[in-house]
């Protein structure tokens, strides 16, 4: 016979249910599902920038129209950002954009955020000129990370956010000790690019 399950995980799996439940009222509110046909579903994409950077990320939907237009799509758990951080959040999405770009030769027309929670659409049509200038970003946060190791300076960068964060004990922001700088260097099993950014998957 199957064990009981206690009490407390019934009422978090009910909690879960109930959540994911909003979270599909809210697509479908901005969606009809049965007049798409997304051409990919979590799709890994890559590409090197100046032959040493590799970026990367999953695409959660990628919609392809019969002239060849491509609209990336990224599903989000939270609320719709305020105007002033939209820019932030479209930084995802033109990573996406650039390395579409750079492997298939065609920039989106449609960059899309479904929040899912607030049942609200956030389009964006970026041009080459801004995916361009993106680019030069990319490289220069790559750099500013490898002066970042070789002088072994991370500085704080303090938030609300930091109210959730368990290491305040190892940060100089609230007088905490830093943890030693690793000093072990790993050994590559097969040539590799000298640096690689990963577009994060599924921020709120």
């Amino acid at each position: 016979m199957p064990e009981p399950v206690a009490e407390d995980e019934v009422a978090q799996l009910k909690a879960f249910l109930a959540g994911a439940g909003q979270l599909l009222d809210g697509y479908f509110a901005v969606e009809d599902p049965q007049r798409l046909e997304p051409a990919e579903r979590e799709s890994l994409i890559s590409t090197l920038i100046n032959n040493d950077l590799l970026i990367r990320g999953y695409i959660d939907r990628l919609d392809v129209s019969p002239a060849g237009d491509l609209r990336v799509v990224d599903y989000k758990t939270g609320g719709a950002p305020r105007e002033a951080f939209e820019g932030r959040a479209l930084f995802q999405l033109k990573f996406y954009a650039l390395v579409l770009w750079r492997t298939r030769g065609v920039v989106p027309r449609v960059l899309r955020l479904l929040y899912l929670k607030d049942a609200e659409v956030l389009d964006f049509s970026p041009d080459p000129e801004e995916l361009e200038r993106f680019e030069r970003t990319l490289v220069a946060l790559s750099q500013a990370i490898e002066r970042a190791k070789q002088d072994k300076d991370f500085r704080p960068k303090p938030s609300r956010l930091c109210g959730w964060c368990n290491h305040k004990a190892h940060c100089p922001e609230f007088g905490g000790t830093l943890l030693p700088y690793p000093t072990l260097t790993p050994i590559p099993t097969q040539p590799t690019p000298a640096d690689d950014i990963t577009a994060a998957h599924n921020e709120p």
